[in-house]
């Protein structure tokens, strides 16, 4: 069920936006809502408390987010706070910015190496994942695991590649297991 409402209000949101010429400035103002409720996270479990009217609840995404957020925002999360899906919100938020992403050609690829990269190899790895998928930019996110000895894992989408040295030894140590 869960994943049903995010589909529905997130596909939503994203041809709302889209058809009113607004995707870019609805999705930078979902990636910031969804940022206040990453640092505030008792602000959403407010908004969600059972005892709380829905007009109250109205009233306080009104007095935070008020003049400056987008109607078709505002409409979703009221929506789905009468609907008492309310702890969807920012499930719903993800969907329509990652809906956004791919109709604005924007990729996101999380990169985990052994030892941190420079600069210079941050903009190699961006490079290749540009020129190696249709998208015109890339965000991409850098972290650091020692724990894969060598090499990096790479995450797009549902993509995964996995160079490292960790997990070419896992493999090398189940062939030597089962023999193969």
């Amino acid at each position: 069920m869960a994943k049903q409402v995010r589909t529905v209000y997130g596909n939503a949101l994203f041809e709302a936006a889209r058809d009113a010429g607004r995707l870019t400035s609805v999705r930078e103002e979902a990636e910031t809502i969804l940022e206040a409720f990453r640092l505030e996270p008792d602000f959403l479990r407010i908004l969600c408390h059972p005892e709380i009217l829905p007009e109250e609840k109205e009233g306080m995404l009104n007095a935070v987010f008020g003049e400056n957020a987008d109607p078709l925002i505002l409409a979703i999360m009221e929506a789905l706070l009468d609907k008492k899906h309310g702890g969807e919100i920012p499930k719903v938020l993800h969907t329509f910015v990652g809906l956004a992403l791919e109709e604005e050609k924007i990729g996101v690829a999380e990169v985990t190496s052994a030892v941190e990269l420079s600069d210079a190899d941050k903009d190699r790895v961006r490079t290749r994942l540009l020129d190696t998928t249709a998208y015109e930019t890339m965000r991409v996110s850098f972290a650091v695991d020692p724990s894969l000895i060598g090499g990096m894992i790479i995450k797009l989408k549902d993509k995964v590649v996995d160079s490292s040295l960790k997990t070419k030894l896992g493999h090398m140590k189940n062939s030597l297991l089962t023999g193969a």
